[in-house]
């Protein structure tokens, strides 16, 4: 039976371990905090993060203007008065019982469709048989674009000749003919069979077609949406490479240059290896991750003003890309967004904890092949995905956190993905990235007592485990 004394020094002893816990806690918290703003200062107040940033925003802002210059260029080279000219030779004597002006203009409504006037993509006229060679020449020399004869087999059926200027890799206007040739055919031939107009008509009604679809269909998007959304997961795939090349060597750079001027040791007198660890990444993360809204601002501002700079230049035929991106949903935007800050915090960690083991700067590169390559791997895949968005092996791999953000991005522009697959997804790479920092954090304190050592990897796992021990 316990004594009123011994309880309450047991109500002491658990006063004190609660309060310690508590001052620990807040230590943590102040150290991280103040490892963060060491680290983030010290980045964007560095020359060359300035340098680079205004130069990145610079060309951010003129690639914006891109699409609106392409589009402006087209519309002064472009000659919107200019017709293609069309002379019809018909040696085939009356077609369809139509008459050569009736003939004509029918030709001419089937090429121009409801446009006339000077607006019409094409001008036809029609020329006698006695003109035939002289209109060749025309032809071959560049001074009139298309000449269409008309003629007749032994049998009596219709036959075209088609000669153009036009380059024969790039004819634009050889499906107009031939669909014109095919419906003068048709008319022809029921002429000759007897048939009367109204029969005639009759030919070219629409079929009664009923369609029933017994399975829902596996998207309602319009493909404008689609098709934005596929452009801006590429552009979440190329931002993963360039980020992890970047930003993530920065975090690997810094590591080791504290390594190298033993300056790791003096702060881990500080603070503990995690408390560095989340310190250096959150701080180097969120001075990226300051350079990377900057942009995003100043590109996002600039693609806004194209849509009143080009409604004034271009009027109705303003829009194009910029309209694309309107209309994607504000939920892949966010996703977009959470999957690119997930892969930099889970490949930064793999760079710090293994940049550690190096002795020197230079050796940086190497001891980080193994997320180059993750990395890499995650960026071919990408297409590899983009060809079957719904395949189960798209869908295995989805879920391995280093190749979840591009193959995720790939599968919900163009793919079916219930929304419990995105929160998988993510509580997979947070569950990663904590994995990565509790293995990097003892990387880090083994760095320390392993200066000037080149361990191997049996002696890395042993000293890793006899830590984990420790702890």
């Amino acid at each position: 039976m316990k004594t009123p004394a011994k309880e309450h020094a047991e109500q002491e002893q658990r006063a004190i371990a609660v309060a310690s816990c508590g001052a620990a806690s807040r230590q943590t918290l102040r150290n991280t905090r103040l490892i963060i703003g060491r680290e983030y200062k010290n980045r964007v107040t560095q020359r060359s993060f300035i340098i680079t940033s205004i130069i990145l925003l610079v060309i951010v802002f003129l690639a914006a203007f891109i699409p609106t210059i392409v589009q402006f260029v087209q519309s002064i080279t472009a000659q919107p008065g200019s017709q293609t000219q069309v002379v019809v030779v018909n040696n085939a004597g009356t077609v369809a019982g139509l008459n050569e002006t009736t003939l004509t203009s029918y030709i001419s409504a089937e090429l121009n469709g409801t446009t006339t006037g000077s607006l019409a993509p094409y001008a036809i006229s029609s020329q006698p048989q006695a003109s035939l060679s002289n209109l060749q020449s025309q032809v071959k020399h560049g001074k009139l674009d298309i000449l269409l004869v008309l003629d007749r087999s032994a049998q009596g059926n219709l036959q075209f000749l088609y000669e153009t200027d036009a380059d024969p890799n790039n004819d634009s206007n050889l499906t107009s003919i031939q669909t014109l040739a095919q419906q003068l055919t048709v008319l022809d031939t029921a002429h000759r069979l007897g048939l009367t107009p109204s029969q005639t008509t009759r030919l070219f009604a629409p079929p009664s077609l009923t369609t029933l679809y017994t399975q829902r269909g596996q998207s309602t998007r319009p493909v404008s949406e689609i098709i934005a959304e596929y452009i801006l997961a590429y552009a979440g795939a190329l931002l993963i490479v360039i980020f992890v090349s970047t930003y993530a060597n920065i975090v690997a750079a810094g590591v080791a240059e504290e390594k190298s001027s033993r300056m790791m040791e003096l702060l881990l007198n500080a603070a503990t290896p995690f408390q560095l660890l989340v310190g250096k990444i959150v701080g180097i993360g969120a001075a990226c991750l300051t350079q990377m809204t900057c942009l995003v601002v100043v590109g996002i501002g600039a693609l806004l003003l194209q849509i009143p700079l080009q409604a004034a230049l271009f009027g109705a035929k303003a829009g194009g890309f910029i309209q694309y991106l309107t209309g994607v949903s504000i939920p892949f935007y966010l996703l977009f967004l959470i999957y690119i800050l997930l892969a930099f915090f889970l490949f930064a960690t793999l760079y710090a904890g293994l940049s550690v083991l190096v002795k020197r700067q230079d050796e940086v590169q190497n001891a980080t092949i193994l997320p180059r390559l993750l990395v890499t791997v995650g960026y071919l895949l990408f297409f590899l995905g983009a060809t079957s968005p719904n395949a189960a092996w798209t869908k295995v791999l989805s879920y391995l956190p280093f190749w979840t953000p591009t193959l995720m991005l790939v599968r919900i522009a163009l793919g079916t993905v219930a929304w419990w697959e995105i929160v998988v997804t993510i509580v997979l790479m947070l569950v990663a990235i904590l994995a990565c920092t509790w293995v990097a954090a003892r990387l880090y304190r083994l760095g320390v007592l392993m200066y000037g050592q080149r361990p191997g990897l049996r002696q890395l796992v042993k000293m890793v485990r006899m830590n984990e021990r420790k702890g």
